[in-house]
């Protein structure tokens, strides 16, 4: 995936997302977010849009570490055993192919857990591919050599990450245009916490 592609996907990640799941398995590993603001094609007219779970997926000399500020020694396994458990992505504080991000991010936290075929900075260093990100008191960087982002129709094509994306917006003007009014969607968490900012509406 190109470098523009990973950007427009960060975003629609980290505005209002979460980090919802982990999962590894041979040289695989997996992670997940809800509340992504790409536009959910297969839902009614009339439902929300917003895609409600995306994983992304390392292969390939694939590693992950965990980063937190907490006094619970196996937080990250009660996270994955728990689907009520996830944790808020700090606004636009997730980012794909930064090393010098992940760098910096790897020395913010207490506690580094090696959860899998993690080295040391120079795991980041030599990597093809990474994702990193800050949720408060817990954060990760995982990578490997291959990205893969996929849905619950399987998985997205660079062209349609940047279509959902584009799309996504467009639904959120019309959320908030028809919002109060008898044709108003159902109440789209994503939707409400992205607040018009003024008249204008944004056009990319």
């Amino acid at each position: 995936m190109n470098k523009d592609t990973l950007n427009i996907l960060a975003d629609a990640i980290s505005d209002v997302g979460a980090w919802n799941w982990w999962y590894t398995a041979d040289d695989m590993f997996q992670v997940e977010f809800r509340d992504v603001q790409l536009y959910d094609e297969s839902k009614p007219e009339k439902d929300t849009h917003t895609t409600d779970v995306i994983a992304v997926r390392f292969y390939g000399h694939a590693f992950a570490v965990f980063l937190d500020d907490l006094d619970e020694a196996n937080w990250y396994e009660r996270f994955r055993d728990d689907d009520s458990v996830f944790y808020d992505i700090e606004t636009y504080d997730l980012a794909f192919d930064d090393a010098q991000g992940a760098e910096l991010l790897l020395k913010d936290y207490r506690h580094k857990t090696p959860v899998k075929d993690f080295n040391g900075p120079e795991t980041i260093t030599a990597t093809k591919h990474l994702i990193c990100a800050r949720c408060a008191d817990v954060g990760f960087i995982v990578g490997g050599d291959e990205i893969e982002v996929v849905g619950k129709k399987g998985k997205y094509t660079e062209e349609e990450i940047e279509t959902a994306a584009r799309k996504w917006w467009e639904y959120w003007k019309d959320y908030w245009r028809l919002r109060k009014t008898k044709e108003a969607y159902p109440k789209d968490y994503a939707c409400e916490v992205t607040i018009p900012a003024g008249k204008e509406w944004p056009t990319d």
